[in-house]
């Protein structure tokens, strides 16, 4: 059954999740630091970690691609979903951002410990950037993936079809588990490296989720009509779906 609540109600208890958790996480600064140097401490002779957020952040890019390819085949409301998701990421990110300019909070590299690729002064720490828009991209991913028919089961095709039915199920187990697991690397990896606190990835987590789900909620209605209206013309219909229209 179908909930009564319409879609962009449901979007503000997002956006209200967000503005309630986000400054609630700040407040756990003390263990948060606390957690920090136990973690830096050990961490310090790791070398290559500041490669590991970069490639999360870009293999999660090249996973939201694959999401949104695949939702052409399966019409415009499920590329409207791909469509709001990826512009949910970008306005995460444009929160994130906006957020470290208000905020303010000095870097753990800066006060408490020395590390290496330590950014200049002036680049704030809370919320983590990378974080934000690694769970924003995995979000976004997952929605995506989901609206193409993440329950597709062999059992719910005839048997001629079970090899296709069990490929398609592959995919978006793998559209599911590798993003949110590729965006938890990523968070944790900022830590390891030093550049962040904990709280700040927690914090760049809910923001980056938050602002997705947000986003698609209040945009996916509108947007599946503008991919309608869009398909109308050919050279729009071939760009944005895969079938027949």
């Amino acid at each position: 059954m179908r909930s009564s609540v319409p879609s962009p109600v449901v979007a503000l208890v997002w956006v209200l999740a967000a503005a309630v958790l986000v400054p609630v996480v700040r407040l756990a600064r003390g263990p948060s630091e606390a957690a920090y140097l136990a973690i830096t401490a050990r961490a310090a002779q790791v070398s290559g970690v500041h490669v590991v957020a970069e490639a999360g952040v870009l293999l999660l890019v090249a996973l939201f691609v694959v999401a949104a390819w695949r939702a052409r085949a399966h019409g415009p409301g499920t590329v409207a979903v791909a469509l709001a998701g990826g512009f949910g990421a970008v306005l995460a990110y444009a929160v994130s951002e906006g957020t470290k300019l208000v905020v303010r909070q000095p870097r753990g590299c800066w006060e408490l410990v020395e590390v290496a690729h330590c950014p200049p002064a002036g680049d704030w720490s809370f919320p983590s950037n990378h974080t934000t828009i690694a769970f924003a991209l995995a979000a976004a991913v997952v929605a995506t993936s989901a609206s193409t028919g993440l329950r597709v089961r062999a059992a719910d095709v005839p048997s001629r079809h079970g090899r296709a039915a069990r490929k398609n199920a592959l995919w978006s187990l793998a559209l599911v588990a590798l993003p949110v697991a590729l965006a938890c690397v990523t968070g944790a990896a900022r830590v390891v490296q030093g550049v962040h606190l904990p709280h700040d990835v927690v914090a760049g987590a809910v923001l980056g989720v938050c602002t997705v789900a947000a986003t698609i909620l209040a945009l996916g209605g509108p947007a599946t009509t503008a991919v309608h209206a869009a398909c109308r013309v050919p050279v729009l219909r071939q760009a944005l779906t895969a079938r027949p229209y």
